[in-house]
């Protein structure tokens, strides 16, 4: 018995595809293969779909934490993307920006204080756990974008940051790398899963991990790497949480008269605008957040159709991009080194 109103979500389980690939059929737009498309199209057919009006597609709220779009740390990208899959699967959208001390008050988001039939939310960034658990309350189809913690038991998609820092670590040692260090903010999570496949790394290589060559930017890290140049110490390569960091810490060697990659190695995370104009080129990570934004929309979406599914929680593989901030490291009897 055919159901009164048919949704993507439905075509999407009964061909066994993302909403996005419904959406994308539906609509006329590139992306998917031209069988798939026919299957899709004479699917929607047979089970009656209708396109609906805008006050019948999902209500979905996008809720952020970054004040304002800037492109060191990929916001833009992710925030923008999300709203491109959102209007490709034809969901109604609003967005807005909630500061800490509406966090720590506990206080609804304006748009949800006024609206209350939103049917799903998205919770871009890191939002404390005692909000999140406030706001699932208020609407249960809830996911996370970035941000996870262990803590959490809601859909999440984010970055596999484990197999970024191994397949980091993979890379230097190919280019003969044995001392290999890690720049960041070491009481993030996404950072303590990256030095830990970089720990992973070394030790089935045999190598000793060297947590002193692990240097946090929420100290001084400056003075440790002044320590590490005197005692002629410093690692081979560094691998850096994002790509700011990495550029922060290719202006502090040079000002010490040390060469990337000539001296150091360096490679960043992100593969932001930053990296490709930078001097030299910076070796980093692409977070493929276009597939990442209709990963976490396709989820949501299911949620909402199945509300009592299990929790899901996706780890998007990154790329590696190759440019010029890494090389082979000194040789020891090399008279530059």
């Amino acid at each position: 018995m055919r159901k009164e109103k048919v949704t993507l979500a439905d075509l999407a389980e009964a061909l066994g595809t993302s909403t996005v690939s419904i959406s994308r059929a539906l609509s006329g737009q590139p992306g998917i293969s031209e069988e798939l498309k026919r299957r899709i199209l004479s699917t929607a057919k047979e089970m009656g779909y209708r396109k609906g009006k805008k006050g019948e597609s999902p209500r979905i709220l996008l809720l952020h934490q970054d004040p304002y779009i800037h492109d060191s740390n990929n916001f833009s990208a992710m925030y923008q993307g999300l709203e491109k899959v959102l209007q490709e699967a034809e969901a109604d959208y609003d967005a807005e920006y909630v500061d800490k001390e509406t966090q720590t008050r506990l206080q609804l988001p304006y748009k949800m204080s006024k609206e209350t039939d939103f049917d799903g939310v998205i919770m871009l960034g890191r939002f404390n756990i005692p909000y999140a658990h406030f706001i699932h309350e208020q609407i249960p189809n809830l996911i996370f974008f970035t941000g996870y913690s262990p803590a959490y038991n809601y859909d999440s998609v984010w970055f596999s940051f484990l197999n970024a820092g191994y397949k980091l670590g993979e890379y230097l040692m190919d280019h003969g790398h044995r001392t290999i260090g890690f720049l960041g903010s070491k009481g993030f999570y996404r950072n303590k899963e990256k030095m830990l496949g970089l720990s992973i790394v070394l030790e089935e290589h045999g190598l000793p991990v060297r947590e002193d060559l692990f240097l946090d930017t929420e100290a001084d890290y400056q003075e440790r790497l002044l320590e590490l140049i005197r005692l002629n110490s410093l690692p081979t390569a560094f691998i850096c949480d994002h790509d700011f960091t990495a550029l922060e810490l290719i202006k502090f060697l040079h000002s010490r008269k040390l060469s990337v990659p000539a001296d150091v190695s360096v490679i960043g995370s992100g593969n932001t605008e930053l990296s490709k104009h930078c001097i030299p080129p910076l070796t980093t990570m692409d977070m493929n957040i276009r597939y990442s934004c209709e990963a976490v929309v396709a989820t949501l979406l299911k949620r909402i159709a199945k509300p009592d599914k299990p929790g899901e929680n996706i780890a998007i593989i990154s790329t590696l991009v190759e440019r010029e901030s890494v090389s082979a490291p000194p040789l020891p009897n090399d008279p530059t080194a």
